[in-house]
């Protein structure tokens, strides 16, 4: 517009050009410093120092929105090509910068899967030994001391089996019968525990879950059961409707919303992993779990499936 307004004095305002126009007007303030769009025009006018009339010169306004929609058209794609750029460019320099982590991550994984698998094979030789000398030895004194020994051995034991399948990966599932795992955890604790007595009502108990997570999730629980019941623990078992739950008459849990907490324990020589696990565990399947408790009455713990 403003070259059009040059040639326009050069040539004595005879000069013509499509889509362009003017007029001159006789107000001496300038009303337009900008182009100004009216109907299908923009407007501006251009004052002039030697003349009393100033000249308003008009566009065909689609010129110029033709001219707008085609910058913004390009600001847009410019926009996008630098976003995708950066994003690009961020995403190389993070997996640069992530790299070191990730490969200590990866040591650290195979360190620690290292140290359990080495962690098993003392304890086991600890607790066989144990056993040799409990049938051995007759003395009461000594066989305490050798019960202390086994109990350690098994603690150690249970860390072990609690943090390997911890560190597995348990998200394949094939159908099991819950009810002979029960069946031969409860040969197993009746070896540790004599006078434990265990109640399992049904006999058909398949669940689509992974075999080796469950396991450990029930292996916790009666171990639970077990250990913080009365000299002669009873725990009931039964599944109705795709739940699981098992029933002990226990000493209690003061806070039982607070026994999946990680390193939570009501009793001095526990650890406060087993139930950390199991909801963890439970998590990964997918199962709901509840808990209820009354101190001096028991614990239900209840398995949705």
């Amino acid at each position: 517009m403003h070259h059009y307004v040059i040639t326009l004095k050069q040539t004595n305002f005879k000069y013509k050009q499509d889509n362009y126009s003017y007029k001159l007007i006789d107000d001496m303030k300038v009303k337009y410093q900008l182009p100004i769009k009216e109907n299908d025009l923009y407007v501006k006018v251009f004052p002039q120092l030697k003349s009393e009339k100033n000249i308003q010169a008009s566009i065909s306004s689609w010129l110029i929105d033709d001219d707008i929609s085609s910058i913004k058209n390009l600001v847009i794609k410019w926009q996008i090509t630098l976003n995708l750029l950066f994003l690009i460019i961020s995403f190389i320099l993070a997996k640069i910068s992530l790299k070191p982590m990730e490969d200590t991550i990866s040591h650290l994984d195979r360190f620690i899967k290292d140290l359990i698998h080495d962690l098993n094979t003392p304890a086991t030789s600890i607790l066989l030994n144990a056993k040799m000398l409990d049938n051995e030895i007759k003395e009461e004194k000594v066989l305490k001391k050798i019960n202390r020994i086994k109990h350690s051995a098994q603690n150690i034991a249970s860390l072990y089996e609690n943090l390997d399948v911890f560190l597995s990966n348990n998200t394949k599932k094939t159908k099991v019968n819950l009810y002979s795992i029960l069946n031969q955890k409860e040969d197993e604790y009746k070896i540790i525990y004599p006078n434990i007595e265990m109640n399992i009502e049904n006999k058909e108990m398949l669940v689509n879950t992974n075999e080796k997570a469950i396991r450990r999730i029930i292996d916790n629980i009666l171990s639970n059961s077990c250990k913080y019941s009365s000299e002669k623990p009873k725990i009931d078992i039964r599944f109705k409707q795709n739940k699981l739950i098992i029933k002990d008459n226990g000493k209690g849990i003061k806070f039982p919303k607070k026994v999946f907490e990680r390193s939570y324990t009501e009793n001095e020589h526990g650890h406060g992993i087993g139930m950390h696990i199991v909801y963890k565990l439970a998590m990964e399947l997918d199962l709901d779990i509840k808990i209820t408790s009354k101190e001096k009455e028991g614990t239900i713990i209840e398995l949705v499936f």
